[in-house]
């Protein structure tokens, strides 16, 4: 009998760690590295957890809609990989398409970026058949490629295509990947008018969590990968 796979997974904030909970008691469950949205930081926990010999990585979290057909809570499962230099990466297919399969995620090409993506930034991919960007899984893509891991990208949209996250969101997210409170408040008190969108952001998060936490469910410790 082969031994039961291990699997790495990076996202980014503790919202999306918790997503995991479903999987995250049983012996087999995934080892986890946060970025806090700071890819620097998705490389160097992509590089721990292959020294920790995993067997396969995984992308997961949150993604920003290109398109306008789709909404928050939408899951996608990488198809292709870019990044922002013309970098091309491809997933395991057979195990893409199982995690497609069973949690019912949109085959789609996602792209990997360096920056917080703004509507123009949105636009500008859009015309390159892009569906999603997020801020790590060009790391994983990467270092999965050149180390001969097999990676995958499990990801579900927090915000629309057309919306614009207030300038102080990111700052308020701790290099582990918890939430400050004090950027937030500081940015609602000089910018009142973007109270609306925050109350937004944190509905859009609220369905992807959960999106993301039944796919979880129902793709078990491994989110899907099975050795032969």
């Amino acid at each position: 009998m082969n031994p039961v796979p291990r699997i790495g997974i990076i996202t980014g904030v503790k919202s999306e760690e918790a997503a995991l909970a479903p999987i995250m008691g049983s012996v087999e469950a995934p080892y986890v590295r946060l970025s806090g949205a700071r890819p620097a930081r998705a490389r160097a926990g992509v590089e721990a957890l292959i020294g920790l010999g995993v067997d396969a990585l995984v992308s997961f979290g949150s993604v920003g809609a290109v398109s306008p057909d789709q909404k928050p809570g939408d899951l996608l499962v990488g198809t292709s990989v870019l990044d922002d230099d013309g970098g091309r990466y491809t997933p395991d297919e057979d195990w893409s398409a199982r995690i497609a399969d069973v949690s019912g995620a949109r085959p789609a090409t996602v792209i990997g970026i360096d920056y917080i993506a703004h509507a123009r930034d949105k636009a500008r991919f859009a015309a390159q058949d892009i569906a999603g960007i997020d801020m790590e899984s060009h790391c994983v893509a990467k270092l999965a490629g050149e180390a001969g891991v097999p990676f995958a990208v499990l990801r579900a949209v927090v915000d629309p295509y057309d919306f614009e996250f207030p300038d102080y969101v990111l700052d308020a997210v701790r290099p582990d990947g918890s939430i400050s409170l004090l950027p937030v408040i500081a940015g609602v008190a000089t910018q009142p008018w973007t109270i609306g969108r925050l109350l937004d952001l944190n509905r859009f998060n609220k369905s992807a969590m959960e999106s993301l936490g039944g796919a979880a469910r129902v793709l078990g410790p491994g989110l899907g990968f099975f050795t032969l």
